[in-house]
């Protein structure tokens, strides 16, 4: 573009060091100055062996040749944004109750990449025969080939309905009680009870394949669910769920932005990390 070698040579006052900052040849430079004084018919430089200074119509058109950059830089931005799409998957729990009430805070972070979201229940990051761009798991941050950002801790402590809390006045109560997991191992609610609780854990157990389905059973009246309080926000602010117990335990686990090792160098992922670590 012949404004931006015309730029180049008013900053740098020379041909040769105008056309190495451009990547062209100084003939090529050169014809290009040529080219726009013979189309506004001026002498837009003053030459002599020091180099190139600008004449006073030069000065004029340096002025508009930068607005006219700068202008065109911001709208090959702009265009340059509109096309980007983040492709993410997250665990269904994670996308109704923490990401979905986010999302359009999240897209004014964002102006211009659309992000397309599914849902799994499997929290294990797996790029395999995907075109997905990143995934937001739950997990402990360390996947093979992957690089993976913290976003938060989870925070489990036991939730119910409020007629079977009115039941509940120490852990020791909840003996008497169904508890719902939302893993098959238990492991949750075992490691809650060596912490708090007293005796032996409940004898009677459902077992759900999410937190959702868990809390959704807890907010049935079935039984107590450990839940994050993150994540049931807003059953807790309506009364749907109240938890009974101040007694809260940090997991070993947490929530992490994860993408293939190359995606740390994407710019679109890295504004897709500060966005969420923003909003958590």
């Amino acid at each position: 573009m012949g404004l931006q070698a015309f730029v180049a040579v008013a900053q740098l006052g020379s041909l040769s060091r105008a056309a190495t900052q451009l990547h062209r040849t100084q003939g090529a430079v050169s014809r290009q100055i040529q080219q726009l004084e013979q189309y506004y018919q001026l002498a837009l430089f003053r030459r002599s062996a020091s180099g190139m200074q600008l004449s006073p119509e030069g000065e004029q058109l340096q002025q508009l040749a930068r607005r006219v950059l700068a202008e065109l830089s911001a709208f090959s931005q702009l265009a340059s944004r509109q096309q980007q799409v983040i492709r993410l998957r997250l665990p269904s729990t994670l996308a109704l109750r923490w990401f979905l009430p986010r999302l359009d805070s999240l897209q004014q972070l964002l102006p211009g990449i659309r992000i397309d979201i599914s849902t799994s229940i499997s929290d294990t990051p797996d790029f395999t025969g995907t075109e997905l761009d990143a995934m937001l798991v739950r997990g402990d941050g360390q996947w093979h080939g992957l690089h993976a950002e913290r976003l938060f801790a989870e925070h489990l402590t036991p939730m119910c309905c409020p007629a079977l809390a009115r039941e509940l006045h120490s852990p020791a109560d909840m003996q008497q009680h169904c508890l719902i997991h939302a893993d098959a191992g238990q492991q949750a609610w075992q490691g809650w009870w060596r912490q708090y609780g007293s005796g032996e854990m409940a004898g009677r157990h459902v077992e759900f394949d999410s937190l959702e389905s868990a809390t959704g059973a807890a907010v049935l009246g079935y039984g107590i669910a450990l839940g994050d309080p993150r994540l049931a926000q807003d059953r807790l602010a309506s009364g749907e769920l109240v938890m009974p117990f101040a007694a809260m335990t940090t997991s070993t686990l947490a929530y992490f932005l994860v993408m293939p090792e190359p995606g740390r160098h994407s710019p679109k992922l890295r504004e897709l990390s500060e966005a969420l670590l923003a909003l958590a």
